[in-house]
């Protein structure tokens, strides 16, 4: 009778407390629940939802700040899957936001983690057209950065792998040897050469020592020549600077002879003017003096007129015939 009481006061108790832990459960998912919260529409395309359900997490900076409310596999596979998410009102959802699916390694429960890519920037509350909810851009997780790094890494190593293969074939083996035993040959040639090319090389030391002695004599040959043609060069200027003067001097000469020539003519010119003009006054007074010698010559021819006058029958001036 002891045990079966004891048992009964065992479970009894047992009862109370899985009574108390489901009343408390339901009191803080009550408590819960009576926040209030934003509803937010995410469209994820390109990650993989596995182990995502409703209830599950949603995560800022790794706190707790919501749940997966709802979603939806739509037939427009452009859109992918429409999550709906509940978040707490206090907390602030930043336009530019990223909603990302991570997942734990052990377990596979996934949620949803947000991040704000900006800096004090407005709270995401604009409606697109046809949606109920705001709309937050779906980002790319670190997982599946890494996992896109490790998978271009193996592809890279599986193609330098396929090219090492290609490499260390058969027939690039064979190759490498004979190439291996031509490098051999060679050596070995010229290891035989190596006095003949010592000698080579100590000739053309000395050939360039010549040469670097001839490049000292041109350069102090040049130097010569340059101050050579530099003295000519000061002789020539002072010889066009003395002929330049010879010739400014000639062309003064010239101009001045030139000037005098034209005052010459011009007095040539008035003194011929003057002699015409005298000619011509001198052949007048010659012709006048003829005319009166001529005159005179006349009268002398008839010295009775001049004596006794004219005679009878010549009647002089006013008279008249009886």
């Amino acid at each position: 009778m002891e045990s079966e009481a004891r048992y009964a006061w065992i479970g009894g108790t047992l009862i109370a407390l899985f009574l108390a832990l489901a009343g408390g459960l339901y009191w803080l998912s009550g408590a819960k629940n009576s926040l209030p919260s934003t509803r937010y529409t995410v469209y994820f395309q390109k990650q993989s939802l596995e182990g995502l359900q409703i209830g599950s997490e949603v995560r800022m900076r790794g706190i707790k700040v919501g749940r997966v409310a709802d979603y939806r596999i739509l037939p427009d596979t452009a859109r992918g899957v429409r999550v709906l998410l509940e978040v707490d009102a206090r907390i602030p959802v930043l336009e530019g936001a990223l909603a990302m699916v991570n997942r734990k390694l052990v377990t596979g429960i996934a949620g949803v983690d947000l991040t704000n890519t900006t800096v004090n920037g407005h709270p995401l509350t604009r409606l697109p057209a046809d949606e109920r909810y705001p709309v937050i851009a779906e980002g790319v997780p670190e997982m599946t950065r890494m996992t896109g790094v490790l998978e271009d890494l193996g592809n890279n190593g599986s193609e330098a792998l396929q090219r090492i293969n290609q490499l260390l074939s058969e027939k690039n083996q064979r190759a490498i040897a004979g190439t291996l035993a031509n490098t051999q040959v060679l050596t070995g040639h010229l290891a035989a050469t190596a006095p003949a090319l010592r000698e080579t090389l100590e000739q053309s030391r000395r050939a360039a020592e010549r040469l670097e002695q001839v490049g000292v004599a041109a350069e102090a040959t040049l130097a010569a020549t340059g101050r050579h043609i530099d003295s000519l060069a000061v002789q020539s200027r002072d010889t066009l600077n003395a002929a330049r003067t010879t010739l400014n001097t000639a062309s003064a000469t010239l101009e001045q002879t030139r000037m005098e020539i034209g005052t010459l003519s011009l007095s040539l010119r008035l003194t011929a003017d003057l002699a015409s003009q005298e000619l011509q006054a001198t052949s007048q007074v010659l012709r006048d003096s003829g005319r009166a010698m001529q005159q005179s010559a006349q009268a002398l021819g008839e010295p009775e007129r001049i004596l006794f006058g004219p005679s009878q029958g010549n009647l002089g001036p006013g008279e008249e015939r009886q």
